[in-house]
């Protein structure tokens, strides 16, 4: 019961760490618009965010940024991606940690320092793996004139050099996302001194109620001119999805260890049964009834104890390798079917067309394991008290006439 659980807690701990750290960089909190047109006065917006008095505690940071669909040209056929454009730091440029990017996990230094003056380029890892990319090519992209794609607007081709990779772990992201400065972006999209949303970022994602509730009373101008989003309204049935596995993985912890209590349980009750005898002449001889109510509750917590020392190690130890335990799985599996069938689909336990990670996330949290461990003591002792009751008031005369 207790490897089991470790397991799954690992599981679980790791899919919602990954989840959280992907959505701080993958996905922007706050997004300001104006529907139909671009901004002009972002930096205006943007100083009455930073300054806000409300808002201020809660905020990161706040920007202007280009969003557009644009099309990626592969071997004469087009494929939709999305291009996101945002301001960037010369130190930044310098060090490859870049505020409010994804983590870049692979570049050119050279490349990187003229980021924000030529056509450059970031692409999401697993990009740059389907399509067989290298730091240093070039890509051809066609973007909207002015920002939108719309019927009889000008297109235009332009090409970049990859210039670096970034991971965000969100599989989808990596696979359809590119970035490019700010810069860069209002130069070949014709948006001089213009953007089309501003992002809020906030140091806490449970403030995004507040922030928008209180944003829109911030803004210059006429408020009602923009539209605000935040990362709910777009990922809100992932985020419910998320809160209803928490739910259900509660549930489920508290019906195996209600399951292993039951156990126990029964384990005491047939051991209390099958001595009887013993406990008769215990009694017979003088043992104190409080004597064996704690020998028997005793019995059971070491029943509990020795579980989760051993359960919880064994858990702990095939947590930590999980993913390659599952990689090993799905080989032998491929092999099998190869080696059996000429027509084989890949087998893919975790497809991560549906996870969207690009691995299995699993975390060992030992403080998580340790209240399991002390759970099951408690109610490994819980379990055990009431057969070591029945025990305890054991007629001893009743016993050794039955014998």
């Amino acid at each position: 019961m207790v490897y089991i659980m470790v397991i799954v807690l690992s599981v679980f701990n790791g899919f919602q760490s990954e989840v959280h750290r992907s959505l701080w960089s993958s996905g922007y909190h706050v997004t300001v618009s104006r529907t139909g047109n671009p901004i002009t006065d972002y930096d205006a917006i943007t100083k009455a965010i930073s300054s806000s008095k409300n808002l201020s505690p809660s905020v990161k940071s706040a920007f202007g940024s280009i969003q557009v669909n644009a099309l990626l040209e592969i071997q004469n056929r087009f494929e939709g991606k999305g291009v996101r454009a945002i301001p960037v730091d010369p130190e930044g440029l310098k060090s490859g940690k870049l505020k409010d990017y994804p983590e870049i996990v692979h570049y050119n230094k050279q490349y990187l320092e003229q980021y924000d003056r030529g056509n450059f380029v970031i692409v999401g890892r697993e990009m740059a793996r389907f399509y067989g990319w290298q730091v240093g090519d070039t890509i051809s992209v066609v973007l909207p004139q002015g920002a939108m794609m719309r019927k009889g607007m000008a297109i235009r081709r332009e090409m970049f050099v990859i210039a670096g990779f970034f991971r965000t772990g969100f599989y989808e992201f990596d696979l359809n996302l590119i970035f490019m400065s700010l810069p860069t972006a209002q130069r070949v999209l014709d948006l001089n001194g213009q953007v089309t949303e501003v992002i809020v970022q906030l140091k806490d994602l449970s403030n995004l109620d507040y922030v928008r509730s209180v944003l829109r009373d911030e803004l210059p101008e006429n408020p009602y001119l923009y539209t605000i989003r935040t990362l709910k309204d777009e990922r809100g049935n992932f985020l419910a999805a998320l809160q209803l596995e928490k739910t259900l993985m509660i549930i489920i912890m508290g019906l195996l260890i209600l399951a292993g209590a039951a156990g126990i349980w029964v384990t005491v009750h047939l051991l209390v049964q099958s001595k009887s005898k013993s406990i008769g002449m215990l009694r017979a001889m003088g043992l104190a009834t409080r004597s064996i109510l704690v020998i028997f509750t005793a019995h059971s917590m070491l029943i509990g104890l020795l579980s989760t020392i051993v359960g919880g190690s064994i858990g702990i130890f095939v947590a930590n390798r999980l993913e390659s335990i599952i990689q090993l799985s799905e080989d032998m599996a491929n092999s099998l079917c190869r080696t059996f069938s000429d027509q084989c689909s890949p087998v893919q336990l975790i497809p991560k067309n549906i996870y969207y990670f690009d691995h299995l996330p699993v975390y060992a949290d030992l403080n998580v394991i340790f209240g399991v461990a002390i759970a099951t003591m408690i109610l490994s002792g819980l379990a055990g008290y009431f057969p070591s009751r029945r025990a305890a008031i054991v007629d001893p005369v009743h016993v050794l006439r039955n014998e």
